[in-house]
Parts: C-alpha cells; structure tokens; sequence
C-alpha cells in the first residue's frame, strides 16, 4: 500500500508545474520496489533519484559560482570607488590601475571555468596550485581538507620551491596551527611574522616563511578545508592578493564539492552495476543446480544458430565442397527416469541430491563452453556447440552411461541406482535446407525422440536425423504430427546405439 500512495504523490508532483520531482520520493518509490524484490524498477527509480540530485548539485554549483561572480562584481565596484576618491593620482596610474582590474578580472573569469570543469580533486589541486603561482608569490601552497567526522584536517596537497611535502594529519582544535585556526574561524587569516618567531607551528622539513595568508574552503555553510599560501618574503599580501585568493578559493571549494559528488555517484552507479549484473546472473540460472535455465538460452542461442547456418550457407555458396558440420548444434534432451518414485519414496530433499549429482555427470561429458540446462523437474536440454553431427550418438550414449553407471548417493549413505532416457537432432536439421526449421523445432524434434525413448522402455538413447533429399514446406508438422509415420516414408532417419532395427522397436511401442 505505502508504494501505491508514493507513486500517487510522485503522479501528483508530476502534474505541478515547474516543480522539480523530490529525489527523497524517488529513492522510497525505489526502496519499495526492492522490498517487492522487483529489482528491475528499484534500479530505474533509484538512477531515477540518482540523476536528479546530481541535477540539483549541479544548479547550486552554478547558482553558486554566480553568486561568487556577483560578490566579486561588488569587490570591483567597491575597488573602482576608492579609486574615484583617488582623481588626484596621476592618469598614467588610474590607467594602469584599470588595465590590471580588467585583465585579472578576465583571468579569473577564465581560471573559475577551468577549475570548475574538473571532476578529479587532485586535478583541481593542481590547476590552483598553477594558477597561484602564475597570479602571487607563493613559495609554499598548501590545501588541507576536513576528515568524515569533521575532526581533523589532513593535509592532501602541498607544493614549497616546486617540491611536493609529504601528507599529514592535524587536530581542528590544535592551539598553534593556523591550519587548523583557520577551520575553527571560517575567516581569512593574514599573518606577517619575523624569523625565528616563537608560539607557531611549522610542518617539519619546510621553510619557515614570513607572509602568510589562510582562506577557507566553503561551500554555503559547509567547510571543506583550508587553502594557503605562504612567502619568504616579507608583506606580501594586501587586499588584491587576499582577493585574489578567496576568488580562486570559492572556485576551489565549487570545484571539489562537485569532484565530491560526482565521485559518490560514480560509486552508486558501480553499485548499481554490480546489483543489475546479480539481479540478471539470478535471472538465467536455476536455484536449485546452477545450470542455465530457458532464459539463458533465449538470450545466447541466437547467435550460435547465426553462425551455424552462416557456414552452411558458405557450403551452399562455394564453388568447392566445405563441410560444415564441425559448426553444428546438437540438442539434447534428457530425462531421468522414474524420478517421481525418489521423491515418493525418500523426499524431496533426496530428490534434490540427485538432481544437483546429475548436473555433475553431466559437466563431465561436456564440455564449459556448451550449455547445461535444467529444461523444467527432471529434464535437461544440453546444447553441444560446434558439435559434429557424427558424434550425436556416441555423446547420447556417454550421457546414458554416465547417469546409469554410478549409484547416487542419498542422505543417511543410503545409494540407488537410476537410469535416464536420451533424445537428440541437430541444427541445421536439414543440410540442403538450413533455414526451413528454426533451433526450436529442432529442440521439438529432441523432445519427440525422447518421448520414443521413453516409450521404448526408457534407459535409452533415440535421435531424429535428416535424409539427404529436399522436403516439403509442411515437413516439420508432418514429423511431428507421426513420427513413425515419416520414418516409415522416408523423411527422417531415428538412430538408436541400443538397436539395430528401429522399425521393430517402433512397432512394439
């Protein structure tokens, strides 16, 4: 009931104009599918949900980016007031001073698209890292960003004299980092300090600098870190270097939030991957065996019977005689006889033993790349690949005499001994007329052979084979209308190793 009413709301926001569809709603629609265990629709609600929160990150990251456009627009009306209260400077540097404002505006304008664009967090990094030095005097920069719990800051990223320094981790509340004092103000932090200054803390193996300047990394109200720069000389940043820095700052800060995000859907979608493919692998095997089951071989057989009836065709084609048999596909369908009896007389979990032992006598004839599926109880369709059609009848004796040679083994070390009942035929059925029966008439003809086992007396092997003259269009209903019938005429060959006269052995049955 509670999927029936989300779906009434998701219908209901559908229908508002010009409201974005709530991912929340999304993710229980997708929440609930997966109680029902419909997989398939949990996985569209939830990439469903998925592609709106990206959407939405999206839109904050550029109304976000335009809001910083707009506070920098500020600080450049603000710049170009004090320069009006400054006519008394020489034209030469109110010229100069303008031509400086409107080439850093351009570059920045040009470095926040750049930095921006990235998805990688260590691309950023170096894209800030290249465009500080371009823009300041920086003999160090550093980037430090905020751990899971919002307790340490860990120093990812750091560059002095072109040489990288080595990563480290740092308490939030620790009383001498300006790392760290930055994180707890959520302010910029000038500092001018003189040579051998006592109370600072200095990462170990890096110069001692005199200038400063700490700016943290926010996105809204959310601190991601605290980026740096650092000189060895002496009253190196103003107010222009102090803005420039927290432009390129908020660039930064946009430009890992949405490395963030886009790394945490790159991880849901492998997720989701992940799910789908366990979800389709569940959906082509049997639970009880783990053979194949009819979806699998729906999803595979077609292109084995493209490639079959394509060297057929060659033959049919080429001048000289190619013989194409090594590409045939034979069909075998295989019962277990008097299976009903286990499961009456011992139970179903007996029963059970026997089917999962069948399907490793089975894996011993064949070979990986041939499918092994369970058809429905106690049958199995095996599909021998780029089999000869030559070989069918040693194969269907193989599979009789692996099931019938070995006792199985039933709870409690009790043994019984069981039989099974082979049908076979082969595609392209008929060699002069490959397209005149599909793989699934051919598999019917399996199934018949195997009805006249059974009726044989079981514990047998029976094929239905090709003549070598061309058939009528009505050829299959007329196999498999009478079997016998057709044999007696002369369209079908049916092939036993248990007999040499299949006429007679069709006559008593």
């Amino acid at each position: 009931m509670s999927l029936h009413y989300l779906l009434q709301a998701l219908e209901l926001c559908s229908k508002v104009h010009g409201m974005a569809l709530p991912s929340e709603l999304l993710d229980d629609i997708a929440d609930s599918y997966a109680d029902l265990k419909n997989y398939q629709e949990a996985f569209r609600y939830a990439r469903w949900a998925v592609s709106i929160k990206e959407s939405r990150r999206l839109n904050e990251a550029r109304n976000r980016a335009t809001a910083m456009q707009v506070r920098y627009d500020n600080e450049r009306h603000r710049a170009d007031a004090e320069h009006h209260r400054r006519l008394a400077q020489t034209q030469a540097e109110r010229a100069a001073t303008l031509q400086e404002s409107a080439n850093t505006l351009e570059t920045l304008g040009l470095i926040g698209r750049e930095i921006t664009a990235n998805l990688n967090a260590e691309a950023v990094f170096e894209s800030l890292h290249r465009h500080v030095n371009d823009l300041l005097d920086a003999t160090s920069f550093g980037i430090a960003t905020v751990d899971g719990n919002g307790e340490n800051l860990r120093f990812v990223f750091g560059m002095e004299n072109g040489m990288p320094v080595n990563s480290f981790s740092i308490e939030i509340d620790h009383p001498i980092s300006s790392f760290a004092r930055c994180a707890r103000e959520r302010q910029e932090i000038v500092l001018e300090r003189a040579l051998g200054t006592t109370g600072r803390y200095i990462v170990p193996g890096t110069l001692e600098t005199l200038s400063l300047l700490y700016t943290p990394l926010m996105v809204g109200e959310r601190l991601l870190g605290v980026m740096s720069i650092q000189s060895t000389r002496p009253n190196m940043y103003g107010e222009r270097e102090q803005s420039i820095l927290r432009t390129l700052a908020a660039y930064g800060a946009i430009a890992l939030d949405n490395a963030s995000a886009y790394r945490q859907l790159q991880a849901t979608l492998a997720t989701l991957r992940v799910t789908q493919n366990q979800l389709e692998e569940v959906s082509i095997t049997d639970p009880l065996t783990g053979l194949h089951n009819r979806r699998f071989l729906l999803q595979n057989i077609e292109a084995d019977v493209a490639r079959a009836l394509r060297a057929y065709e060659n033959q049919l084609n080429a001048e000289d005689s190619i013989d194409p048999s090594d590409e045939d596909i034979v069909f075998f369908m295989v019962d277990l006889d008097h299976f009903k009896s286990i499961n009456d007389t011992h139970g179903h979990a007996c029963g059970d033993m026997v089917l999962t032992q069948i399907r490793d006598r089975f894996k011993k004839v064949f070979r990986e790349s041939d499918y092994l599926i369970r058809w429905g109880g106690e049958e199995f369709l095996i599909v021998a690949r780029t089999c000869n059609r030559k070989d069918a009848t040693a194969v269907a004796e193989r599979i009789r005499n692996v099931v019938s040679s070995i006792p199985f083994f039933l709870l409690d070390d009790l043994e019984i001994s069981r039989t099974c009942s082979v049908g076979f035929a082969c595609f392209p059925f008929l060699p002069k007329q490959p397209h005149l029966l599909s793989w699934a008439q051919v598999i019917n003809f399996a199934d018949q052979a195997l009805y006249m086992a059974k009726k044989a007396g079981r514990n047998r092997c029976f094929g239905i084979t090709n003549m070598d003259n061309t058939q009528p269009e009505d050829f299959y209903t007329r196999v498999m209308r009478h079997p016998q019938l057709a044999y007696e005429n002369q369209l079908i060959h049916i092939i036993s190793p248990q007999t040499q006269d299949i006429s007679v052995e069709l006559e008593i049955n």
